[in-house]
């Protein structure tokens, strides 16, 4: 883990199988299971793809969990040992778009903020507590195609 977390039961970590995707399942449990405590998922923009849209349910029931996507407009996990094996020039199937994910939230009816610069990133997330709402922020991260040592969100 690469941001501390203090207290029992502040981590949710299904392993190293079957982990795509299941951030917003486990976060809305969360929020379900402990009401008053904050509940913030961070995630990549591929699993934001595999269940997004559970920001519905979340406004359906006012859950205001906070969401952070590291948007790098790619399958990262995919698309680092594809260029190293194959060539960075035959890439295939891992390259997305700098989609608007916050925009999907708001029009799910939660509140979105999109972050470019690292300094904006705070006040993004004041602003995402202050809403009340599900809340995501959309954060726009460099491709990185070093494989050694990476960071997957």
């Amino acid at each position: 883990k690469i941001i501390p977390v203090k207290g029992r039961g502040a981590w949710m970590d299904p392993g190293p199988l079957g982990t795509l995707g299941v951030g917003m399942p486990f976060a809305i449990a969360a929020k379900l299971a402990n009401p008053d405590r904050a509940v913030v998922i961070i995630y990549g923009d591929g699993s934001f793809g595999f269940n997004g849209m559970e920001f519905d349910t979340a406004v359906r029931f006012g859950l205001p969990i906070i969401g952070v996507v590291g948007n790098d407009a790619a399958w990262g996990q995919m698309m680092r040992p594809q260029g190293t094996l194959y060539g960075w020039d035959r890439l295939e199937g891992v390259l997305l778009e700098r989609t608007r994910y916050d925009k999907v939230v708001e029009a799910l009816g939660g509140h979105g903020e999109h972050v470019t610069e690292p300094g904006q990133l705070r006040a993004a997330l004041d602003r995402c507590v202050e809403s009340g709402k599900p809340s995501l922020v959309n954060v726009e991260i460099r491709q990185d195609r070093d494989y050694k040592g990476g960071i997957y969100v």
